[in-house]
C-alpha cells in the first residue's frame, strides 16, 4: 500500500512569523496553533514569513507495516521552497530522543522507497525532535556517530530543539 503524504486534510498552509506546533496525544493529529503558546510543543520562527506547508502524519496518513499494522510515524512534516523538516512533537523525559529519530526514520525511509523524486527535490532536509518539557537535550555521550548515520544515509541533518528556525 501507498502513503499518500499529499493528503489534503491532513495539510494546511501558514505564512505567519510565528506559531506553534502541538500534539494533542489524544489518538488525534498534531495541528498549527496561533494562541496558548504555553501550550505548544514547539515554537516556529518565520522571520520572512514564508508559505510553509504543514502535513500532520501521525494519526492522520497511514502507513502500515507489511504485517497490515499502522507502523511507526513522526507527528508531522514542514516543506517550504527546497526544505522539508520532518518533526516528532514529545512531552517526556525519558528516551526522548531515541524514540523520536525513530519514528523520523521510518517515515524518512518509507519516503526516500515510495516517493523518491518528491524526497530527492528538498536539497535541505531535517529530522527535528522537540520536547516542551527539555527544550535542549542533555546528552549521557556523544551523538556524532547517530548524526552521522542520519545524514550518510537519508541527508538529514538532525536537530534537537523545541524553537525551529525558518
Amino acid at each position: 500500500m501507498s502513503v499518500d503524504f499529499y493528503k489534503n486534510s491532513c495539510q494546511k498552509s501558514t505564512d505567519k512569523k510565528k506559531f506553534g506546533l502541538f500534539d494533542p496525544e489524544d489518538k488525534t493529529p498534531a495541528r498549527l496553533m496561533f494562541n496558548d503558546e504555553e501550550d505548544w510543543n514547539a515554537t516556529v520562527i518565520n522571520e520572512d514569513c514564508k508559505t510553509i506547508l504543514f502535513t500532520a502524519i501521525d494519526n492522520c496518513i497511514d502507513v502500515l507495516n507489511e504485517n497490515g499494522e499502522m507502523g511507526q510515524r513522526c507527528d508531522c512534516m514542514l516543506t517550504y521552497n527546497s526544505t522539508l523538516l520532518f518533526v516528532e512533537l514529545k512531552n517526556k523525559r525519558a528516551s526522548w530522543q531515541a524514540d523520536g529519530l525513530h519514528q523520523i526514520e521510518n517515515i524518512a525511509k518509507i519516503m526516500m522507497e515510495e516517493r523518491p523524486n518528491y524526497y530527492s527535490n528538498f536539497s535541505k532536509r531535517r529530522a527535528i525532535v522537540a520536547n516542551r518539557k527539555n527544550k535542549f537535550p542533555a546528552f549521557k555521550s556523544s551523538n556524532k556517530g547517530i548524526r552521522q548515520y542520519f545524514y550518510a544515509k537519508y541527508k538529514l541533518r538532525i536537530q534537537f530543539e523545541a524553537i525551529i528556525t525558518i
